[in-house]
């Protein structure tokens, strides 16, 4: 941006959760990339000896990619204008609440105001690489569920950021099959573990 703004992707607890100092957020999606429940979480959603699964994006060719999805779809989130002043703040949290095998890269944002036409911004966002140690990898859906619904970490539950953010993709009328095909299996899980 021309007065040295920055924008921010958020595709995990970021879209609903992003508990930094911001101008104004957005409806916003990228291309080239998928959301999965294949990073572990030892410092938010869970604990070393029980790690949570938040998401990571893998690049839509990656080997597990091609294999599951027949076409590329764009990956809805939130993105977040930060001003000039607030950038090294800001990032100086979130490189601490990424810390878990997350790195910043850069990213192309289509960004979707509520009327007029999108816009494409340079920015930022974490992904978790493969080979960082938190990474766990794909597992089926049902899988990641049962591991989700018993983690918890110092943010919270491991269900709740999953209901969260199925909830936040909703309401923006965004659609990702993983997350809502997880969220419906977790769901099904709790009703059965209360009866």
């Amino acid at each position: 941006m021309s007065d040295g703004s920055l924008w921010i992707f958020g595709y995990g607890s970021l879209v609903w959760r992003p508990a930094f100092a911001h101008r104004r957020t957005q409806p916003a999606s990228i291309t080239g990339w998928a959301r999965r429940f294949w990073q572990g979480s030892t410092d938010h959603r869970g604990i070393p000896s029980s790690p949570g699964r938040v998401v990571t994006l893998l690049a839509d060719d990656h080997p597990a990619i091609v294999h599951e999805q027949s076409e590329s779809e764009p990956c809805w989130g939130s993105a977040y204008e930060v001003a000039a002043a607030d950038q090294e703040a800001v990032l100086a949290s979130l490189d601490h609440r990424e810390r878990g095998g997350y790195d910043r890269i850069p990213v192309e944002i289509h960004l979707q105001p509520d009327s007029g036409e999108g816009i494409v911004a340079t920015g930022l966002m974490y992904i978790a690489h493969t080979d960082n140690d938190n990474y766990l990898g794909p597992a089926t859906t049902d899988e990641i569920a049962k591991q989700i619904l018993i983690a918890a970490g110092p943010s919270g539950t491991n269900p709740e950021y999953v209901f969260e953010l199925a909830q936040s993709l909703r309401a923006m009328g965004a659609h990702d099959r993983h997350v809502f095909e997880v969220e419906s299996k977790l769901a099904r899980l709790v009703r059965e573990s209360a009866e």
